[in-house]
């Protein structure tokens, strides 16, 4: 079964932008003044123009923004993300975040949850408007269906973690998938259930999808409710679409999870006691929490090519960067996208996800890398 559309480099875009034509358009290259001419005509493939099509609120504190990007975008994967580049209050601001329909669809869509401390996110929630123009990545990311999509599916999500199971659930029941496939969704309750009515929707029309809404707020219509545990698992496991289980031994499906790093740990902790941790499939929107010892930091960071310098407190070497009044390029800001990667000339540093040390010249991730000491970098 085909699971994803694709589409190509408009003609146009691979005639003009070659070689030659650029190398007459010294020494900017065409694309630079096509960009003064129309800022949707430009042929930046890691930056594409996008224009706000469409603005969809899915509860109180989340909304769903369409994209109609130029002729550079060549769609994506389900379950992939996108960087998103938005200029606020004069400065660019980059994000990440899923994309959240079906791969069938003509234009990309993400969804956005507004966060407390989520200065993006509140942004985009209440001042953003259509036909407003931003920048986005090309999609990224591994948390896709695979190939061979096995004869059963379990998909676990919380919170705005369902953004890549819904484009992942809407590209399988699109492309007439006909195996067994649930989601287990955890919300607060009704009114911060994001895509509630489509998926209620999906079940209603698709036999073999099993829904299954979780409420951390007691309610009466639902059998589940609170945080993840066995129980709900062996729930999802014997609704019914999904694999039959055995008293004496649980098998699981491929299951993915996404959400809040509890959710994530306790899930990826119940699949390690079950001996099926090959089973599980992650993605976090944070990265994961480290203990560290801000106490201990010493040193100063140096930043070669600007000539800056500063002290080293702890904190993430992309954070110190900024503070220092550098603007690195950056994503995710959680280690997954790579775009914040810089050479480290010398010193040693800690990553902030795994706890590993390393020493030396190397390429390291700013947002995830922690400095031991003396640390320069080429910025």
């Amino acid at each position: 079964m085909n699971l994803t559309t694709t589409t190509s480099r408009s003609t146009w875009r691979s005639i003009i932008d070659t070689p030659l034509v650029n190398a007459l358009a010294a020494p900017h290259g065409i694309g630079r003044y096509l960009e003064v001419i129309n800022p949707m005509w430009s042929l930046d493939k890691n930056r594409i123009p996008a224009r706000v099509s469409a603005i969809t609120s899915e509860t109180d504190e989340a909304v769903s923004i369409e994209l109609s990007p130029n002729g550079e975008w060549t769609h994506f994967q389900p379950g992939q993300f996108i960087q998103v580049f938005i200029e606020i209050d004069g400065r660019l601001q980059s994000r990440s975040y899923s994309i959240s329909n079906s791969a069938f669809s003509k234009k990309p869509r993400i969804t956005v949850k507004a966060h407390d401390d989520g200065f993006v996110s509140k942004y985009i929630n209440t001042q953003l408007k259509v036909g407003d123009r931003i920048s986005i990545s090309p999609a990224l990311g591994e948390f896709v269906l695979p190939a061979q999509i096995p004869s059963a599916l379990l998909f676990i999500a919380a919170g705005s973690g369902i953004t890549p199971m819904i484009a992942m659930l809407e590209t399988l029941l699109e492309g007439k998938h006909s195996h067994p496939v649930t989601l287990l969704y955890y919300s607060r309750d009704t009114s911060t259930c994001i895509f509630r009515r489509r998926l209620e929707d999906l079940a209603k029309k698709h036999d073999n999808f099993s829904l299954i809404l979780v409420f951390s707020s007691p309610s009466s219509t639902q059998e589940l409710t609170g945080r993840f545990n066995q129980h709900h698992l062996l729930t999802a496991l014997s609704s019914k679409n999904a694999l039959s289980r055995e008293t004496a031994a649980i098998t699981l499906p491929l299951t993915y999870v996404c959400g809040p790093e509890v959710l994530i740990d306790t899930v990826t902790a119940e699949f390690k006691l079950l001996g099926h941790s090959d089973k599980l499939l992650s993605e976090r929107f944070k990265a994961p929490s480290v203990t560290q010892n801000l106490g201990d930091a010493s040193g100063n960071i140096a930043f070669s090519t600007s000539k800056q310098a500063t002290s080293n407190d702890g904190r993430n070497l992309l954070d110190l960067a900024e503070d220092a009044g550098l603007n690195p390029q950056s994503g995710c800001r959680m280690g997954i996208c790579h775009t914040c990667s810089c050479l480290k000339t010398s010193g040693s540093v800690r990553n902030m996800n795994t706890g590993e040390i390393s020493h030396g010249e190397e390429h390291i991730r700013l947002c995830v890398s922690q400095a031991l000491g003396d640390v320069t970098l080429s910025l």
